[in-house]
């Protein structure tokens, strides 16, 4: 609303026979797009586009309705409780899991028809027999309370399936599955699996008990409905898909798992994606599956791929992990043996990747803008090895792959909603060296907190970095923690509560200052730090995310696919999920979610060019 100019109404139906009331009580008061939620508001909605041909209509959930004046809605929810299900199975204990629903209908029964073929993906996979209780593909037909608001029948149903055993359990049945949450909350046993929204962060005080939900990401249709009407370009008459693809679905851990899910199973989920949105995977019954390329089919041998870290070590929680994680995924998915060189120096950079030429690997990846030079030079003695390099966008050889990340998009979401969280009026942020892979994410920082002022009339100040002068606070390494200490108990001091190091590993002094003082929040960069430092997890705010390990990923893939795009460079986005935000894992209801709705309505604004996440002059 703050974005556009827009204002907002929304009228609560107490029940059904409100629904075309409070429609018509908005047709009179000539709203220009009237937004109806859910399928049981299809009726009367088709019956108010009908007779009210100038009404601009929206509708959640809904795709079958024919009105020229009507945007529908649906949502390919399947692909996510598929990766639900997988999960599921993974983290099952007992061997049996389970879902139910309110009612035996299209729009519920899709969740459950991609819950059980994930489950049944993990057992084809793993080997396991994991079992599901509640619905029966093939039959199409299982349980179901019969109806959407009864929490007691949730109650009922998860007590039920309990005492059978089943220990993770997925309702789809809005409210009611709160009755079975609480059942988990009594037993102090259970993991449950929300739909539609992220329960972990509705329901904070149950948040142990929620292992993750499946996304149906409907603020993203709505704000681009809404946008349409703005611009002129409403596509009445035809609906919405949202998919994993565009964002439309997806799968979002529990606030409150951590490290609860081990990182091998969250790699297996996560390396799912790809292969559902390719077609490989059916997560519908009947679906057809694309083939295998014949490249792929015919690789006879394992590639080998090796990996060059720089000085902060593969356990690094940063930079080298995470690319490391895009090899691991690909020794997941494909046949791809991995191996690994840690420089503990920069002169190590030259002498491991020589040693990696020497070793014939298939592929060598170079972490780090600080390899640029050694990486640059093996490639123009070595035209036949092909090469791959993070954070390095700027090397001309055909045997090069390079890399680079709009993280200035993300840092801007961080940026804004720092601004947001403080409470001082000050935030901060510092760098490692100044240097363009460093400062791009200050600009960004600094631009979302000056648009959050903009929006909102606020003053935030921010210590540490001017943008038009590009000059600010820098430790001049990215190793020392201790420097990192220093810093934050100076920027502290000066009364900045919410900070952004730019600068490795050295981040980790400032929060451990944060966790002595007890007090302050961190963002973190390049990986969900959130999750690499759990026990302080109450101090980090939220990442700016390089997804690293999508580039490494796909950079490995074309290498088997022989599409190896040397002589170009990747570039990450938030378009293309090569760079994001995560908020925090312990964070839960702390964010405000009229925050969090306002940092999630940039994007698409990001994305489609209607902010600047950059100095003009860049």
């Amino acid at each position: 609303m703050a974005a556009f100019g827009v204002e907002g109404q929304y009228l609560e139906s107490q029940q059904q026979t409100d629904y075309e009331v409070n429609i018509n009580a908005f047709v009179e008061e000539e709203c220009d797009l009237i937004v109806a939620i859910g399928f049981l508001l299809g009726d009367a909605t088709a019956a108010a586009a009908e007779a009210n041909p100038d009404q601009k209509f929206g509708i959640v959930d809904v795709n079958y309705l024919a009105a020229d004046n009507l945007y529908g809605s649906g949502f390919a929810i399947n692909e996510s409780t598929f990766l639900n299900g997988y999960l599921a199975a993974g983290m099952s204990e007992t061997g049996i899991v389970a879902t139910y629903g309110g009612i035996n209908i299209p729009p519920v029964t899709i969740f459950l028809d991609g819950f059980v073929l994930g489950v049944d993906y993990y057992n084809e996979v793993h080997g396991t027999d994991v079992q599901v209780l509640g619905w029966d593909v093939e039959a199409q037909d299982g349980l179901f309370v019969g109806n959407f608001e009864s929490t007691d029948d949730g109650r009922t149903m998860g007590e039920s399936l309990m005492d059978e055993g089943a220990d993770v359990i997925m309702p789809v049945a809005g409210p009611v599955g709160a009755g079975t949450l609480a059942v988990m909350e009594e037993r102090g046993t259970g993991l449950l699996i929300g739909v539609d929204n992220d329960w972990s962060l509705a329901n904070p005080s149950q948040a142990d008990y929620i292992l993750s939900s499946a996304m149906k990401n409907m603020d993203l249709y709505v704000y681009e409905t809404v946008e349409s009407v703005i611009n002129d370009t409403f596509a009445g008459g035809t609906n919405y898909l949202g998919t994993l693809e565009n964002g439309g679905v997806g799968i979002t851990y529990g606030s409150a798992m951590g490290d609860k899910i081990p990182a091998d199973l969250q790699a297996e989920v996560d390396a799912l994606v790809p292969m559902i949105v390719g077609g490989q995977i059916a997560t519908l019954p009947g679906q057809e599956v694309m083939e295998e390329a014949p490249a792929e089919e015919a690789m006879a041998e394992p590639i080998k791929v090796c990996q060059v870290t720089d000085v902060g070590g593969i356990d690094d929680k940063s930079f080298n992990a995470t690319a490391w994680k895009g090899v691991e995924d690909a020794m997941v998915d494909f046949d791809v043996e991995g191996q690994y060189l840690e420089s503990q120096q920069q002169t190590d950079y030259e002498v491991n990747i020589n040693a990696f030429i020497e070793e014939e690997c298939d592929l060598i990846v170079a972490i780090g803008f600080l390899l640029g030079d050694a990486t640059a030079a093996a490639a123009e003695a070595n035209p036949d090895q092909k090469f791959g390099i993070v954070d390095v966008n700027y090397l001309a050889a055909d045997n090069l792959y390079g890399s680079g990340f709009a993280i200035n998009e993300s840092t801007f979401l961080n940026g804004y909603l720092a601004a947001g969280m403080r409470e001082t009026g000050i935030v901060a942020t510092y760098g490692g060296i100044n240097i363009p892979p460093v400062t791009i994410f200050m600009d960004g920082f600094v631009l979302g907190v000056e648009y959050y002022n903009e929006v909102h009339g606020t003053d935030v100040s921010v210590l540490g970095w001017d943008v038009e002068a590009q000059d600010g606070l820098f430790v001049g390494n990215f190793e020392s923690t201790d420097d990192g200490r220093t810093m934050g108990e100076s920027l502290m001091d000066e009364g900045a509560d919410v900070i952004m190091p730019v600068a490795g590993p050295v981040g980790a002094g400032t929060l451990a200052v944060m966790e002595e003082r007890d007090t302050g929040l961190l963002v973190g960069v390049d990986n969900d730090w959130s999750l690499a430092n759990p026990s302080q997890a109450d101090y980090i705010l939220s990442s700016a995310m390089k997804n690293m390990d999508l580039y490494v990923y796909e950079t490995i893939q074309s290498v088997m696919d022989d599409t190896f795009a040397g002589g170009t460079n990747y570039l990450g986005t938030l378009e293309n999920g090569g760079v994001g935000l995560t908020y925090g894992s312990a964070m839960g209801d702390t964010i405000p979610a009229e925050l969090q709705a306002e940092v999630d309505a940039l994007i698409p604004m990001i994305v489609g060019g209607e902010i600047a996440t950059l100095p003009a002059s860049e």
